[in-house]
């Protein structure tokens, strides 16, 4: 008879101080904010399947919770399970549900909050919300939370700082209630993790505020940010439109959810009017409204997503006499969204432009953060749960302009700028 192999659960896994402290706190309810590369996804992944092994578990469901679903497939599924879930204690694996049914009946499942309402109808046991401070919180307060507080389940939440959002609400939580909470922060003077010399490295390649967050725990609001000076650029928009002054109106299309945006910007006064969003409307109307919005505004230049359904509606404006020319038309690329986005920043951050007091648009480009990708290569993103057709539409808007236009007429003049040429005008 062939001899059985002991299995040791966590699998694989032998735990640092700080991660065993971890393990080891007796709360139902825990809160690791460690730094980045500090072992908190392994951690508290190994644990919880540790807890679906446990008799007084068995036949329970098990919930681990990301931002995204794709993230869940790349962090979780496509390496933890394969690393550390020995096939012994697996009855069957779902690679499509992303779910394991261990011999035992209890259930994992990994999942993101990309729409948190698909959670709605669950009843786990426990549940981890990893990189917490990307999730939508709507996740936890109002499905999660009112679930364990019926079943008496256990929750965990994980992350790296990002400025006084949701992650640092439950860390306040947790600290003023240590009965039932545990709660570490963790930097890289803490746990040692990461040789010095690659912190070195990181620290000359990465924004100052950047490496403070990611690697030393720091809850700076705005630490990440990428478009900075916000506020010291807003102003109380309207929809005027001077006759005498030159407009150029960036328009990001919808793309299923999302809104078509329109913004006009003032090359004169370099002041952005206010913004015009809609969806659900069909493209033939959506054309009308992009045409009427660009009359109105001097015969605008337009700066408009050709991307994908975007191609067929610049041929139709282009039909219309709309001005768009050869650079009005731009292709969304990880490379030209990445340089709309850096023309914006910088006039934002220079206070070379005023922008509407919206606070949907503020909210949008508050979202925007410099973060780490899992190459360790930084890139801008904004929050899932955010939009950003505001912003994008703004980047168009005012894409390839540095320096106000000034008209070369005055006020009393009879003539406006629809009769004015725009090679009288540098746009530089």
């Amino acid at each position: 008879m062939p001899k059985q192999r002991t299995i040791t659960i966590p699998y694989k896994f032998t735990p640092r101080d700080y991660q065993e402290e971890y393990l080891c706190a007796p709360q139902k309810f825990k809160v690791a904010i460690w730094h980045r590369r500090g072992g908190k996804s392994k951690t508290v992944f190994n644990e919880q399947v540790r807890k679906t092994q446990l008799p007084e578990l068995a036949g329970k469901t098990f919930y681990y919770i990301l931002p995204t679903f794709s993230q869940a497939k790349k962090v979780i599924w496509d390496e933890m399970v394969k690393e550390h879930v020995p096939k012994e204690i697996v009855n069957k694996m779902n690679a499509s549900e992303l779910t394991i049914y261990y011999k035992n009946g209890s259930i994992q499942r990994f999942v993101g909050t990309d729409d948190y309402r698909n959670l709605k109808g669950i009843n786990p046991i426990d549940v981890v919300f990893d990189e917490y401070q990307n999730v939508d919180p709507r996740a936890w307060l109002e499905v999660v939370k009112p679930i364990l507080s019926q079943n008496g389940g256990t929750v965990t939440f994980i992350g790296t700082p990002q400025g006084h959002n949701q992650l640092w609400d439950i860390m306040q939580y947790a600290k003023q209630n240590p009965v039932s909470w545990f709660c570490s922060v963790k930097t890289t003077d803490d746990t040692n993790a990461i040789p010095d010399e690659e912190l070195e490295i990181d620290k000359g390649i990465m924004p100052e505020s950047l490496f403070l967050q990611e690697y030393k725990c720091s809850f700076a609001e705005g630490a990440g940010a990428f478009f900075k000076n916000i506020k010291q650029c807003l102003y109380q928009a309207d929809d005027y439109a001077d006759p005498k002054h030159f407009f150029q109106c960036g328009v990001d299309l919808a793309k299923y959810q999302d809104f078509t945006v329109i913004t006009p910007f003032d090359l004169c006064t370099f002041e952005v009017k206010t913004q015009e969003r809609f969806n659900q409307v069909d493209w033939n109307f959506q054309k009308l409204l992009i045409e009427a919005n660009a009359r109105k505004y001097n015969n605008a230049q337009l700066k408009i997503d050709r991307s994908g359904v975007g191609d067929p509606v610049v041929e139709d404006l282009e039909r219309r006499g709309l001005n768009i020319g050869d650079d009005g038309a731009v292709v969304f690329s990880t490379k030209s969204r990445r340089e709309l986005l850096d023309n914006l920043s910088i006039l934002i951050q220079q206070n070379k432009i005023k922008i509407p007091n919206d606070p949907e648009l503020v909210t949008e480009l508050e979202a925007f953060q410099f973060v780490l990708n899992d190459h360790g290569k930084i890139e801008v993103k904004g929050r899932k749960s955010i939009h950003d057709d505001r912003v994008m539409s703004l980047a168009l808007a005012v894409h390839g302009v540095t320096t106000p236009v000034y008209n070369n007429f005055n006020d009393d003049d009879d003539n406006d700028v629809n009769n004015q040429s725009f090679d009288k005008f540098a746009i530089i």
